[in-house]
């Protein structure tokens, strides 16, 4: 119970805390689908990375292409984005890429992901 002299303006407060938790959120479901996406691709490429020798970089560029497609990032992923070097006992296929999201309403910002696979191969 309140006292009559009490007048109960703890509301802004509130309110605020309230937006900045919105936000937060709001931030959280913009930006995790486009890390999601770059950590499987980078997994996918760890994989790739590693398939033996028979196979001539034009296919390992292939298998990235069709991870690209996998991952919802083709207007962001070409292949001369990637670069693949295959030695005779490793293979490093590194791929730059920028992506622009909207955090939240009216804020921007461009992401730079370098995926980098090096791996031995098999």
């Amino acid at each position: 119970m309140r006292a009559g002299h009490e007048r109960g303006e703890g509301r802004m407060g509130t309110i605020v805390g309230l937006l900045l938790f919105v936000g937060v959120i709001l931030g959280i479901w913009n930006l995790g689908p486009v890390f999601w996406a770059d950590y499987n691709f980078k997994d996918k490429l760890n994989e790739i990375a590693r398939v033996g020798r028979h196979r001539s970089d034009d296919d390992v560029l292939r298998m990235i292409m069709r991870e690209v497609s996998d991952n919802k990032l083709e207007g962001y992923i070409t292949g001369h984005t990637c670069k693949i070097t295959t030695l005779e006992t490793r293979r490093t296929i590194l791929c730059e890429y920028d992506r622009t999201v909207e955090i939240l309403p009216g804020v921007r910002h461009t992401f730079h992901f370098k995926d980098l696979a090096d791996q031995p191969l098999l």
